[in-house]
């Protein structure tokens, strides 16, 4: 969702393709690529914000004949709940109880209603995925309906813009929408839809007494525009 990634490009992504880094203590804005072993167990020379992962597509449905931006992730140490980094890591550790050699697809095979292919060169299906997401959804008692495939990518565009306050340039440059907007109405419909939540009741649009918002994080501001 935060990479804004379309489900069948998720689903490419192999172990090969993932690598953990840590900041260079000699030279400045450096990164070393290390191990998982050491991200997970060297909790005293390193901290949380010392780390960070690079993601290597091995396709984008954007760029078929390769020049595939790479991804950087790094710790979100106020959203734990947010964090790529960890759950990389997480994700790891519980794929190495299953399989030792770690080189096939991070979503494998669904097997039946609870196992997954102990092969790792099995990927996961399109079909498989959504029937998991949905059920998810039933798990927490959300109706899954309105929910499809592109609700990740349209769900971490809204999440850039409404929660991280990115421009729309950003946006449209981390998620690898062209860069003459050659489709504009594709880039709209991720960040509005029929059956988005009233942000705010109409009488208050233009009040300058309204309530105020909550804090935010970052900057501390209460005001609507914060």
């Amino acid at each position: 969702m935060i990479c804004l990634l379309r489900y069948d490009e998720a689903l490419r992504i192999t172990w090969a393709d993932i690598t953990f880094q840590v900041k260079d203590n000699v030279i400045e804005d450096n990164w070393l690529d290390i191990s998982t072993d050491l991200f997970l167990q060297d909790t005293t020379t390193f901290r949380p914000a010392d780390f960070r992962v690079k993601l290597e597509l091995p396709f984008r449905k954007t760029h078929q004949y390769g020049g595939i931006a790479l991804f950087y992730i790094y710790p979100d140490e106020e959203c734990p709940w947010m964090c790529l980094v960890r759950m990389f890591a997480v994700w790891w550790v519980l794929a190495r109880e299953r399989c030792e050699n770690l080189d096939g697809f991070i979503f494998q095979k669904k097997i039946g209603t609870d196992s997954i292919s102990v092969n790792p060169t099995d990927g996961m299906t399109s079909d498989a995925f959504l029937e998991c997401f949905r059920n998810n959804l039933l798990d927490i008692g959300v109706d899954p309906h309105p929910y499809g495939t592109h609700s990740f990518r349209r769900g971490g565009c809204q999440f850039l813009y409404k929660v991280c306050r990115w421009d729309f340039r950003d946006i449209c440059d981390w998620g690898g929408w062209a860069k003459n907007f050659d489709n504009p109405g594709t880039i709209f419909k991720y960040l509005l839809s029929w059956n988005d939540n009233p942000r705010e009741q109409r009488e208050h649009y233009m009040n300058p007494n309204q309530p105020r918002k909550d804090p935010c994080h970052t900057c501390g501001r209460t005001c609507h525009c914060a």
